[in-house]
């Protein structure tokens, strides 16, 4: 086994893994909610479909990566049992 396989099979990496894709899911939300916002009060010099275009391709691309980090957190190992 070379290190990249130990690296990604580790406990560790996984953790660290979720854990970015629980931040990031985040993060993307926050900013398409900010874009909406932002729009709304008038505050940002995009036309209101490209404001609205760009905030929901955030939103949903923030709700899959937090989709994917909580089906990784809790998804069972089937060998290990963990």
């Amino acid at each position: 086994m070379n290190l990249d396989e130990r690296m990604t099979e580790s406990r560790t990496y996984k953790s660290f893994r979720t854990s970015l894709d629980m931040a990031m899911g985040a993060i993307y939300v926050i900013v398409g909610v900010v874009l909406f916002t932002m729009h709304y009060f008038g505050t940002v010099e995009l036309s209101a479909t490209t404001a609205y275009v760009l905030g929901t391709v955030m939103l949903l691309y923030g709700a899959f990566r937090l989709y994917r980090g909580i089906i990784v957190l809790f998804r069972k190992s089937p060998r290990t049992g963990r």
